[in-house]
């Protein structure tokens, strides 16, 4: 049963990630654009497009790599697995921590508007991916050692399971020290505190900010809504990685069922929950931003979606606006006959209005 659903799940994500990379590449398109090139909040919103990009193109091998032995050989879905497995918790890592200058840049502007023109700029933010970037690579530079490729089994009988032999994941204290207790505090902890204490604050602005809503310039509306946008993108976050939380506290208190079927299968709905995550954004984008729904209507096919709409509805608008126009001028008629004949009543040789032709 753990099985069949486990199946289940894997095909969902694949289907997300085939959605999300579609998503986050019409983002990242329309965030480098020229009009959105100069604000440091489009600077890390194309980088973190570009990430959420990166791990749904590398989730649909690594993390549906039990399901492709099936249709490729286990040689090389274990070397995929082995060696892109770490690129993936980079890119990941990374996502995480642009959220958490995303979330910087808009408290900054929120509730400290005065500080945008010296903190908030594009220059600082460019340094703010890299420094990001440099940091997550470094910090999962090491999980490349975490397996190794076991080439001595016999061809006729390679599965993954003995392929993939565990060489730093072997080690109790790497597994102890680093896998759950500096990955709970870098990855987890710290980053969903940062996100929950300044959301909060900056939500806390914005209500109060609220009552004067008629006396904020357009700037500050923007600002606030630009917020709005960035909360819910970090309320799907935090739904999403708070079940990574926890499965990462329960691998620490109880390894062995963790290792078992219940395991696995926690662990791909864990997966799709990172997809979710990764291809989610879009939507909060599209709902709060004008700008990226201006720009989205200019893609081709949404430009074209869009003509097709306005066009049934000018074609309806202009029929009832023909009948209405229709039922005027026979209105009128009516009435200019009418007006003729009341007038006209001493002349009995005067033909009616009504039959000469209408010029109307």
């Amino acid at each position: 049963m753990l099985l069949l659903l486990s199946r289940v799940l894997v095909n969902v994500m694949v289907l997300m990630c085939f959605g999300g990379i579609l998503t986050n590449f019409i983002s990242f398109y329309i965030y480098t654009r020229k009009t959105f090139r100069k604000k440091s909040i489009n600077v890390l919103l194309a980088a973190l497009s570009m990430s959420d990009l990166c791990v749904c193109v590398l989730a649909i091998p690594v993390f549906a790599s039990t399901q492709l032995q099936q249709v490729i050989p286990p040689t090389i879905t274990a070397m995929i697995m082995v060696y892109l497995y770490p690129v993936t918790i980079m890119f990941q890592s990374v996502s995480v921590w642009l959220l958490v200058s995303i979330t910087i840049d808009r408290y900054l502007a929120v509730c400290h508007p005065f500080m945008v023109n010296t903190y908030c700029t594009r220059n600082r933010a460019l340094i703010t991916v890299g420094v990001v970037v440099i940091f997550s690579v470094a910090y999962n530079l090491i999980r490349i050692w975490e397996y190794t490729i076991n080439f001595d089994v016999a061809p006729e009988n390679r599965t993954i399971e003995d392929l993939v032999v565990p060489k730093l994941r072997a080690n109790p204290h790497f597994l102890l020290w680093y896998q759950n207790v500096a990955t709970l505090v870098s990855q987890f902890a710290f980053p969903l505190t940062v996100l929950c204490v300044l959301n909060i604050q900056v939500a806390r602005t914005i209500i109060e900010a609220s009552e004067q809503r008629r006396e904020l310039v357009a700037s500050v509306k923007r600002e606030h809504s630009t917020a709005k946008m960035m909360i819910m993108v970090v309320l799907v976050f935090l739904v999403c990685y708070i079940f990574s939380f926890i499965l990462n506290i329960w691998e620490i208190l109880d390894k062995e069922t963790f290792g078992g079927d219940i395991g696995w299968f926690m662990n791909d709905i864990n997966n799709v929950l990172i997809v979710v995550n990764s291809t989610s954004a879009i939507v909060f984008y599209y709902k709060y931003s004008t700008r990226f729904r201006n720009q989205a209507r200019t893609l081709p096919g949404i430009r074209w979606y869009a003509s097709m709409s306005k066009f049934n509805v000018y074609d309806t608008e202009a029929t009832s606006n023909r009948t209405m126009v229709t039922r005027y001028k026979e209105s009128m008629i009516s009435i200019r006959g009418t007006s003729t004949r009341l007038s006209s009543s001493h002349n009995l040789l005067y033909k009616p209005s009504y039959s000469k032709p209408c010029d109307i």
